[in-house]
């Protein structure tokens, strides 16, 4: 189904996001659509710090974990270890992968509230899914997408 957002967690793992599963489609759908990506399917996949680091490892060559990963859509570059494959790959389907273990060290360590960190993640992955990489492009589609995300999360800017 063109569209379509799925959300997985790794089995036999707890639930630490700050959003509900609906809440977390809801700030997708709009991050989605703030980024230009309407009708793209997407899929986020919740795991923990050792589920990422063997991504990390997998497809960027890098070591230990990272707080988050993007598979821009297209047929051959999303990883086939997701749960649901990147809607199974021949769609042309995007991904996220969120280590959530990541997630509440960065906001232990940097004093951040963990739902704006959350979303402050879910904004640079879809910037990076957008096909983008560091710089003021990026920076522009990733405030855009954090933007996005607030009113979705039921959050209301400052």
């Amino acid at each position: 189904m063109s569209g379509e957002i799925r959300i997985f967690r790794r089995a036999g793992f707890a639930w630490q996001c700050p959003f509900s599963r609906r809440e977390l489609e809801a700030v997708l759908a709009a991050m989605r659509r703030a980024c230009g990506l309407d009708g793209v399917s997407l899929e986020l996949t919740l795991v923990d710090d050792s589920g990422i680091s063997r991504m990390n490892a997998d497809f960027l060559g890098c070591s230990g974990p990272t707080n988050i990963l993007s598979f821009p859509p297209g047929p051959g570059t999303c990883p086939g270890t997701c749960p649901g494959t990147c809607m199974d790959g021949a769609r042309g389907g995007a991904s996220l992968v969120l280590s959530l273990d990541t997630l509440e060290r960065e906001c232990l360590l940097y004093g951040q509230d963990a739902a704006e960190h959350t979303l402050r993640l879910l904004a640079h992955g879809m910037a990076h899914v957008s096909g983008l990489d560091h710089g003021p492009a990026m920076d522009a589609a990733q405030d855009a997408a954090f933007a996005a995300g607030l009113p979705a999360a039921g959050i209301l800017p400052d």
